[in-house]
């Protein structure tokens, strides 16, 4: 059951002029692409079977980096196939309860790491992140700072065919359905992890496995999460309400080499009872590493 309060949220920060998301949004890109009203209502109407169609006619080898780059800047279909998942699925809220948990933090500097229509980066700019957007759709990354800018948000883009990302600039990063259009995800976590400022917070949520219904997700097996330790990341535990499907979250952290390489044997290859064994072996260890380095020398 959606938690109604949470619908009106969303729909506060998506429509505060109409007060109908899917309306808001399709006004919002008649205007942004110059086009009549009516026009973007027939563009949005069977949008996400169009933009599966070109996938199937246009991409012969999804792990070509170029295919899909052109392929997420050959039309703007995919721009309304967009709009009609936000206005239409709860999983959105998740990104209220992230904001209220980056709230809590210091810094503001938001990173929209695919960031697609914008919507994501619209909830923290209502609650006055700064916010930069990094996509590699021209089309998407042209709308999303549209609406941004639309409502007065400080906002700047980066144009990942062309940019890379600042190192150690941002508090809060979000990666929404993102790492499964990426053929090489865990790059890009690397990538994404030196942007982060100490103590950081990552939101992601891939949802990797072969979809028939959505054949642009590429990746098939879950090659990050088992990594995300190893990588400096370490998991948050947050509570999501009924009804929204949970993200994970991450905050970056300090490790010694030592134990990233014992995340990484751990999550990788022994998460079971072995490993659970040899876990336990090590942190007696580390406890007694621990205790001779505080002792003081005769």
């Amino acid at each position: 059951m959606i938690d109604q309060s949470l619908a009106n949220r969303w729909t506060d920060v998506m429509a505060p002029t109409s007060g109908d998301v899917r309306t808001e949004l399709v006004h919002e890109a008649a205007e942004y692409l110059s086009i009549p009203v009516d026009e973007a209502w027939r563009r949005l109407r069977g949008a996400g079977e169009r933009f599966r169609e070109e996938w199937l006619r246009t991409v012969p080898d999804p792990k070509d980096s170029r295919q899909l780059i052109d392929f997420y800047n050959r039309s703007d279909t995919e721009l309304f196939e967009l709009i009609e998942w936000h206005a239409s699925d709860p999983i959105h809220y998740r990104t209220l309860i992230i904001r209220d948990v980056a709230l809590r933090q210091p810094g503001r500097a938001c990173l929209d790491y695919g960031s697609g229509i914008g919507s994501d980066a619209l909830v923290f700019a209502e609650a006055g992140f700064d916010i930069t957007l990094a996509d590699v759709s021209d089309v998407l990354l042209g709308f999303a700072a549209f609406r941004c800018r639309k409502r007065g948000a400080r906002v700047r883009t980066i144009d990942l065919k062309k940019a890379s990302l600042p190192s150690g600039s941002f508090d809060v990063v979000l990666c929404l359905d993102v790492l499964e259009h990426i053929p090489e995800p865990l790059p890009i976590v690397r990538n994404i992890r030196r942007a982060m400022r100490e103590d950081a917070l990552l939101m992601m949520h891939a949802p990797f496995g072969d979809d028939p219904e959505h054949p642009m997700h590429v990746v098939h097996k879950d090659v990050v999460t088992p990594r995300m330790r190893s990588l400096g990341l370490r998991p948050i535990d947050i509570e999501f309400p009924s009804g929204v499907r949970a993200s994970q979250l991450f905050r970056k952290e300090k490790m010694t080499p030592l134990d990233r390489l014992g995340y990484y044997i751990y999550d990788g290859y022994l998460d079971n009872a072995l490993g659970a064994r040899i876990a336990a072996v090590y942190r007696r260890l580390a406890r007694v590493r621990q205790a001779w380095s505080l002792t003081p020398e005769a």
